[in-house]
Parts: C-alpha cells; sequence; structure tokens
C-alpha cells in the first residue's frame, strides 16, 4: 500500500474567455505529490498529474496524464580504522518501489438525456504491476441514470483492444486481445463542504474468460473554506490473471539452486491518497 500527500491546484477557464464559441468551456487541473524522509531510512516520492476538460453542447472532450515514482532505503553505516579510533561513513542506494506512468482521452456524445456514446483510448506503464507498457482503446454507449444538482450516476458499455507488454512474457498469455468493458461512475453530494465520489471499471478478457481485471476508485473530498479542500482517495485494482516474475528456487532446506521459476504477482494493489486541494 502506497500512502502519499498531495496538493493540487485548479484553474477553470470559463467560456468567457473563448470568445469565438460561446457555448464551450475548458477546464484544467493539476497535481503534485512530493514525500521526502531522511535518517535510517530514505523515501523519495514525487507524483504529478494533470487533466483538461472541455464541453460544448452534447459533446465532452477530456484528457488525464499523470506519474507516480517511490524510491526507498535503509541507511548504512561503515566504521573505518581501528577498534579505538575509527570514523563512520553513512551511505544510503534508495531503490525505485513504486512506478507508475498513465495518458488517458476520452470523447463523449449525449443523444438524449440518458443516452451518450463514448470513446477512448489510454496508456499505461506499471512495472511493478508486471508491464512495461498497455495500450488500451475503447467504445460503447452509456446511460445516465441519475443527474441532478446533489447527485450523478451513469453506466458505459464498451468494446476494448488491449495491447500489452510485460516485463516477463507470459508464454501462455497472448500479448493482445480484445475484451468487454462495465463501469459505473457515482457522485453524491452528502453535505455543503463534503462530496463522495466512486468509480467501478470491470474489463473482462474475450481471449480468455478468467482474465477478469477491475479497478474501484473512491474518494471523499471536505472543504475547509471556498479555497481548500482536504480529498482522501482508495484506489484497488484487482487483475484475477496477473503479470509473471521470477523468483529464486531454493531447496527445502533453504539452500539456493541458482535458478529460477516463473510465478505470478499479486492480484491486488491498492493505493492510499491523502491530499490538500486548492481551488482558484
Amino acid at each position: 500500500m502506497t500512502l502519499l500527500f498531495a496538493a493540487s491546484l485548479a484553474a477553470p477557464l470559463s467560456a468567457s474567455v473563448v470568445q469565438d464559441e460561446p457555448d464551450s468551456s475548458w477546464s484544467y487541473n493539476a497535481e503534485l505529490s512530493l514525500l521526502f524522509t531522511s535518517g535510517n531510512s530514505t523515501v523519495r516520492t514525487f507524483g504529478v498529474g494533470g487533466g483538461a476538460r472541455r464541453e460544448w453542447g452534447s459533446g465532452e472532450l477530456s484528457f488525464l496524464a499523470g506519474g507516480l515514482r517511490t524510491e526507498s532505503g535503509t541507511t548504512q553505516r561503515i566504521a573505518v580504522g581501528t577498534e579505538d579510533h575509527f570514523t563512520v561513513t553513512d551511505y544510503s542506494d534508495p531503490k525505485p518501489t513504486a512506478e507508475n506512468y498513465f495518458l488517458r482521452g476520452e470523447f463523449e456524445r449525449s443523444f438524449s438525456d440518458h443516452v451518450h456514446l463514448t470513446t477512448g483510448a489510454g496508456w499505461e506503464r506499471n512495472t511493478f504491476a508486471g508491464f512495461e507498457s498497455r495500450l488500451s482503446l475503447v467504445g460503447g454507449i452509456g446511460n445516465m441514470w441519475i443527474e441532478t444538482e446533489t447527485t450523478r450516476l451513469e453506466t458505459d458499455y464498451g468494446i476494448t483492444f488491449t495491447a500489452q507488454n510485460d516485463v516477463v512474457d507470459d508464454p501462455d498469455k497472448s500479448a493482445s486481445f480484445g475484451g468487454v468493458r462495465v463501469s459505473t461512475s457515482f457522485r453524491r453530494q452528502l453535505t455543503q463542504t463534503a462530496d463522495f465520489e466512486s468509480t467501478l471499471t470491470l474489463d473482462e478478457n474475450l481471449t480468455d474468460g478468467t482474465d477478469l481485471r477491475a479497478d474501484l476508485a473512491n474518494s471523499l473530498a471536505v472543504d475547509i473554506n471556498h479555497l481548500l479542500a482536504v480529498k482522501t482517495g482508495l484506489r484497488l485494482v484487482w487483475d484475477n490473471v496477473p503479470a509473471l516474475t521470477r523468483a529464486p528456487l531454493e531447496q527445502p532446506a533453504g539452500t539456493p539452486t541458482g535458478q529460477t521459476v516463473l510465478v505470478p504477482r499479486h492480484k491486488l494493489d491498492s493505493t492510499l491518497t491523502i491530499a490538500l486541494v486548492a481551488n482558484f
């Protein structure tokens, strides 16, 4: 599990700025996450992200990009000299323990108050989850079930194509495959100062029926004042057929054999974030 503290800046651009398209508007957001510790251990976390969205008439275009990298290590101490006279040297060699980069784009066009067309593309890199790159394309339709000032609920249904390059090749798994995706997005204004959002995405591999992926993202934002808010988020990513990794092979007595075997990675990854958000 990864725990982050982030600061975000959102800078909306109203429709009045775009003189030639009075019925359109752009909105932007940017986020920076930093975490540094030193002493007996060293941890460095750097995350950056941002997005842009444009709405006009019955259409909406959005982009989202970001990255996260965490390095950690233990401080080692070496004494040089004799037992009575020596000097101590500290050194630390942090190594990457988490790394994730992504880029997504989506277009949505409404045909009525309850039906819309959606298309999108995304790229992601997460070597600790087992893949160097994952390219996903999706297209389908969606339904808007509830849309009020305080509540929004919609569901999308789509056909997907995924091309994935794993860190360790799986001889029994295809690098590209088609799939079916169902996603649900829910937003609720709990009070005048608190908003809850939840998104669940299920992606089924049509080539391998056991390869089901699920992505659940929840967040709760509480306003401190009209400029600042505290936002807590929890993301759970489940892959029923995770990528492979190489593990050293030992004898029952614990003696290394010098060989490695292919084993699946963990199916579940979780990320917990606590963010200070500023809106301007």
